[in-house]
């Protein structure tokens, strides 16, 4: 940062300009729009107003603040942690360290769910397991004109952001948080026929993880990542353990890797109770969502 407290920019576009060039010699991942995010951060600014005045002048403070967030992008740190904010299905959220940031792939997750939840005669009944930050149950609840939401995640930090997420959305008597590993948050619960199961476990092979990329290795909680030796146990898990919760014919929607996919599926296959079992692919065409349900 020490080039830039001796030429210290006097716009915010000199700031971007020289914020993209220090992370470019860094070799962070897409330098230009991480910096216009940072830039836009220290100035209490949108992205879209920093770009419309570019010959805006930023101030010391400004400056000062802009030095330190620099400075953690630099080290490869996400930028949702760095702002306290990310986006998911067109919906804005709070982050924080040690909470799994939510992808776009996972968008494939919700929009299989919600057709589903148009076929339910009934107000659907919905829970999703490992919420991180209530990103899936959240966009369900804010996109049906119905339903009965539960979400539940073996971290306490997890569950505190998709508390602050809930309010934030004004969902808290729609949205009910449990904390615990799997169906161990329900057990105290009289009523369990879910229509609806869905899950974005963590489903990275362990051996996997050291190859990742820096800003997720180095930074995301490896809780939320590591799915045991073959990225299956926590999968294998929710098959194991769902059909108790599941009313007759409810649907089970589970995101994992396009190359677990096809393991998933032969899972589902030697269980006689389940079946229908449908595959949604993400944006790039890749399988990402295994959908099925319990036979009646």
């Amino acid at each position: 940062m020490n080039a830039m407290n001796r030429n210290a920019p006097k716009t915010v576009l000199e700031a971007v300009q020289q914020c993209a060039d220090q992370l470019e010699v860094r070799k962070v991942e897409s330098p230009r729009l991480s910096a216009e995010l940072l830039v836009a951060h220290a100035t209490n600014l949108t992205r879209a107003e920093l770009i419309a005045d570019p010959n805006r002048l930023i101030s010391p403070s400004e400056l000062a603040q802009l030095q330190g967030i620099t400075a953690r992008r630099m080290k490869h740190e996400p930028i949702p942690y760095i702002i306290e904010q990310t986006e998911f299905y067109s919906i804005p959220f709070f982050i924080s360290r040690g909470v799994f940031i939510p992808r776009p792939e996972t968008e494939t997750l919700v929009d299989a769910a919600l057709e589903v939840a148009k076929t339910i005669p009934h107000e659907p009944k919905v829970y999703d397991m490992y919420t991180g930050s209530g990103a899936i149950v959240i966009a369900m609840a804010l996109n049906m004109d119905e339903g009965e939401f539960w979400a539940s995640d073996v971290s306490n930090t997890a569950i505190q952001v998709a508390a602050q997420n809930v309010r934030r959305h004004e969902l808290q008597n729609f949205v009910t948080l449990k904390e615990g590993p799997l169906f161990m948050p329900l057990r105290s619960e009289l009523s369990l026929d879910f229509d609806i199961v869905v899950s974005n476990p963590p489903y990275i092979k362990t051996a996997d993880i050291s190859k990742l990329p820096n800003q997720i290795k180095d930074h995301e909680p490896a809780i939320a990542l590591d799915g045991g030796r073959d990225g299956m146990i926590c999968i294998r898990s929710i098959l194991d353990g769902v059909q108790p919760i599941l009313r007759p014919g409810g649907y089970v929607l589970i995101e994992a890797e396009p190359e677990l996919i096809p393991q998933i599926r032969t899972e589902i296959r030697r269980k006689s109770t389940f079946g229908d079992v449908v595959i949604h692919q993400d944006m790039s065409g890749k399988d990402r969502v295994c959908q099925f349900r319990l036979l009646k």
